[in-house]
């Protein structure tokens, strides 16, 4: 028996995931390789600057191969989004390889309960990206879709989405921008949805071996923090994140590089931070993609 947890970081802790869009294109890559690959993921978790993700049937080689694919395409991807270049994640990725079940199990839970421990949710399957709530459910975030009854803007989205999964095309920001164009705030909900169910990857058969049944996961999910003792946590307050978002994207912050803007607009929204949500000086860092403060040398 022998998994692998596998984790990625923003550069020097930088926000990665600011609008569903980025989430779509890393978790649709995601899929699309770790198909071609024959990669069997068993948890995954997508937090503001990280991601995890445990592989059963663990190869090495293999392993690599997908971390570094993964990286090279979101990454480019997502300069061109943003109009930025060169480095975004840190390299190299890191792995922890589990080889006992005990530790697999707590890994899992650990993966599952990042959102949790980042105080974002109560419970795990309340987040859409540890893909909990996607068990035997489509549209766990949003209104049953009934594809006759939606308009013809939305079956043509629809339609793109289906043809891109058949064709194993991942949705890059080009083509979220086609799909969510016109769409209201219901049919939205419902196409994201639709995405993160056709391109779910989430191996549930395997995951439940460790566990026998949805429900006795769901327990141990919800009564353990699991454990990772070969990773750093840097938790903190991680709700902060998103209630920036929104403060940054009612000042018309929405879709831009943070790295591109002027020193005054850096220190307008710190201070608009502060006065507002009071995130911590090292969490506005890692939002506004700051350098990392260089230690003071010791004479």
């Amino acid at each position: 028996m022998e998994a692998v947890h596998v984790y990625m970081k923003g550069r020097n802790g930088w926000g990665l995931f600011y609008r569903i869009e980025d989430c779509l294109v890393y978790f649709t890559l995601y899929s699309v390789l770790s198909r071609k690959m024959g990669i069997k993921v068993i948890a995954f978790n997508i937090m503001f600057n990280h991601t995890h993700a445990m592989h059963d049937d663990y190869l090495h080689s293999r392993m690599q191969l997908f971390q570094r694919r993964l990286g090279v395409m979101f990454v480019k991807d997502y300069n061109e989004e943003y109009g930025r270049a060169g480095g975004l994640l840190d390299r190299p990725f890191g792995f922890s390889v589990k080889r006992v079940s005990k530790k697999i199990m707590a890994t899992i839970v650990y993966i599952f309960n990042n959102t949790v421990a980042g105080k974002m949710y109560k419970r795990a399957i309340e987040g859409r990206w540890s893909l909990l709530a996607y068990y035997n459910n489509p549209n766990p975030f949003s209104k049953k879709l009934v594809k006759r009854n939606c308009r013809h803007i939305m079956r043509e989205s629809l339609k793109v989405v289906d043809i891109c999964y058949n064709t194993d095309k991942y949705l890059n920001y080009a083509t979220l921008r086609r799909i969510l164009h016109g769409l209201d705030v219901v049919e939205r909900s419902q196409i994201i949805d639709y995405i993160v169910s056709k391109y779910n990857f989430l191996d549930y058969e395997r995951l439940l071996k460790y566990y026998g049944t949805f429900d006795r996961l769901l327990v141990s999910v919800d009564s353990n923090a699991g454990a990772e003792y070969e990773l750093e946590d840097e938790y903190g307050d991680h709700s902060n994140y998103p209630k920036m978002i929104q403060l940054a994207r009612s000042k018309g912050y929405e879709g831009v590089c943070f790295e591109n803007i002027s020193p005054y607009e850096v220190k307008s929204l710190s201070q608009l931070f502060y006065s507002r949500i009071n995130p911590s000086t090292d969490q506005i860092r890692k939002f506004l993609h700051l350098p990392t403060p260089q230690k003071s040398e010791v004479v």
